[in-house]
């Protein structure tokens, strides 16, 4: 009886879940669903991101699925998975949609340009509108991993794409044009093009600079971004408002504007 105890303790404890093992989990998760789509991600090179061994990593979760949106949600800095019932289990298609949703509408917000939109005068319009490209960049960079979830995953599961367009994306363009057109028409701002376009490129841009693109690459790999938020400001600002020497783009550190 004695030795039959200490074998069901042994067992116990052998099988026994780190929390902190799940946070190394969901980070591999995020950087293999974002660099190969989640039907080319294989769970053995979750696993050996992770540090632990493939049977371990289903302690954790459910399967591949769970995986995939408790990574989600992580990303999305979603209360539920903050600690969640291990090992986690995935929820049925509808709700999971509904969740995302949910999700999405806590976090897409940005004030800077909800309040511009509001205003009917100012005195300094490119510091606003660099103020506005700053709070974009940086909920890109704190929302990174889950944009670039959804961005690489549009054939896998475009619903979580889609989910993005609804909630974030449409708004966001649509507030940015009606912003670009009032500073434009107000003769504050340069009408280098029509402002739906200047505001999908500028959403484009530092998506590409911040998630998708070579630039947001090299800084996932560095603890310090290989490019500033305030040169990126400049970089897809100058677009609208002129780069101030009379130059398409800010002159290079050195470089003669004229």
């Amino acid at each position: 009886m004695t030795i039959l105890i200490d074998s069901v303790i042994i067992a116990t404890m052998s099988r026994r879940r780190d929390p902190s093992k799940l946070d190394q989990i969901a980070l591999a998760a995020t950087w293999a669903f974002a660099t190969a789509g989640f039907d080319r991600a294989r769970i053995s090179r979750i696993a050996d991101r992770a540090g632990v061994g493939p049977g371990t990593l289903y302690l954790y979760v459910e399967d591949k699925e769970a995986l995939f949106e408790l990574s989600l949600l992580r990303s999305l800095e979603s209360p539920l998975v903050a600690n969640p019932a291990l090992p986690y289990r995935k929820s049925p298609p509808g709700a999971r949609l509904r969740l995302i949703d949910d999700c999405l509408h806590e976090v897409a917000h940005f004030p800077q340009l909800w309040v511009a939109n509001q205003r009917r005068s100012v005195t300094d319009a490119v510091e606003e509108y660099d103020g506005i490209l700053l709070e974009m960049v940086r909920w890109l960079k704190r929302y990174r991993g889950a944009v670039a979830l959804a961005e690489r995953n549009r054939a896998d599961r475009p619903e979580l794409g889609q989910s993005f367009d609804r909630v974030v994306w449409v708004d966001l363009h649509q507030r940015l044009t009606t912003y670009i057109a009032t500073r434009i028409r107000t003769g504050h701002l340069q009408p280098a093009g029509p402002p739906a376009a200047l505001a999908r490129f500028t959403i484009d841009a530092l998506i590409a600079a911040t998630v998708s693109g070579p630039v947001a690459a090299t800084q996932a790999e560095t603890t310090v971004s290989a490019v500033g938020d305030d040169v990126l400001v400049r970089w897809v600002g100058a677009a609208l408002r002129g780069s101030g020497n009379g130059l398409p783009f800010p002159a290079h550190a050195g470089q003669n504007p004229a």
